[in-house]
């Protein structure tokens, strides 16, 4: 949902260059392009701070998913030492058990940090362009 809600954000402030830009080639804008041009310009800047905004969502929630993992993380690796340090040991099996969860952790939020990475690396390209 915010990819879309960016993706319209962006759309809006090409509609309003493009609008700018023609605007600018014509000799003598009326009253009637000139309300137009704000207009877009009006529309443009609430793209611009609802892009904004999802930008900053998207970092929040980034750093969200990095802290859950570093939690997630941190409470296996507590287990994992709770468990060699016990008297009856942790089996071979728990211990691979352990070492895939933590595997599969560890790629599912690499591979979700890379994808936020790549929507605000866009983001951030549409907007210095």
């Amino acid at each position: 949902m915010d990819k879309e809600r960016l993706a319209r954000a962006i759309a809006k402030i090409e509609q309003a260059a493009d609008a700018i830009g023609k605007a600018r080639n014509s000799v003598q804008p009326d009253t009637t392009s000139n309300a137009q041009l704000e207009a877009d310009l009006e529309s443009a800047r609430s793209a611009l701070e609802d892009r904004d905004r999802t930008i900053a969502k998207l970092r929040a929630d980034a750093d969200d998913i990095g802290r859950l993992k570093d939690e997630e993380i941190a409470r296996l690796r507590d287990r994992l030492e709770a468990g060699n340090t016990a008297e009856n040991g942790v089996s071979v099996a728990e211990y691979q058990e352990l070492q895939q969860k933590y595997a599969q952790l560890k790629a599912s939020a690499e591979a979700t940090l890379a994808g936020l990475d790549q929507v605000i690396g866009k983001a951030e390209r549409a907007n210095h362009g």
